[in-house]
């Protein structure tokens, strides 16, 4: 049976509407300044500040997804590339193998894979990690992170090379909560003397 027009208009804006609604729901890019009190503004980016230069040792970093190689259309992203693109997130918010601090930590990568919708593609994370801080023998109970990406007109480029641009925004977004999270022990990380292997 054909829809009359009327009918297949509001198909195609039903459809529309539930694309743009998956995406904005998808994202999580940077946190939106506008949304908080100009007041505020100063103690949330000094919170930010604190949070990614807050050191800690990462005694280890693990995949365990079942399927390592990431497949984006016809094209695959390797486990290595992975790896790396992880490990320098990491780094850029001084988590490395590289930097001795009291407070530590393990990082599991569980899940990683992108969908496209339309000329988007979103790519999501998700890192197991158990912090062990400072004061304690033992680390902490597993705690999940999930981390997502939207790349949007994705179509003139190469689906590898947007893949691991949309990854690396995944894993930062992911490793931003991670750090997050830890904000009530950088005051004391800080504080303690720590130095970087390598620079001694």
């Amino acid at each position: 049976m054909s829809l009359s027009t009327p009918s297949r208009l509001s198909a195609i804006c039903v459809i529309v509407f539930t694309v743009l609604m998956l995406v904005a729901c998808e994202s999580t890019q940077e946190f939106d300044t506008h949304l908080i009190p100009e007041d505020q503004k100063k103690a949330h980016e000094a919170s930010v500040a604190k949070a990614k230069a807050c050191p800690v040792s990462l005694v280890e970093l693990i995949d365990v997804r079942t399927s390592k190689d990431l497949l984006v259309g016809n094209e695959k992203v390797s486990a290595d590339t992975l790896y790396n693109l992880l490990e320098m997130s990491l780094e850029e918010t001084n988590i490395s193998h590289n930097i001795s601090s009291n407070n530590s930590i393990k990082v599991v990568l569980e899940r990683a894979f992108v969908k496209s919708i339309g000329s988007n593609m979103i790519a999501t994370v998700v890192l197991d990690t158990m912090y062990r801080p400072h004061y304690a023998d033992k680390f902490f109970p597993a705690a999940s992170f999930k981390g997502r990406s939207v790349n949007v007109n994705v179509n003139t480029e190469s689906d590898e090379n947007v893949a691991k641009t949309a990854m690396k925004a995944a894993f930062d977004d992911a490793i931003k909560r991670i750090k997050a999270s830890l904000l009530h022990e950088c005051g004391e990380a800080l504080s303690l003397n720590h130095k970087t292997i390598g620079n001694e």
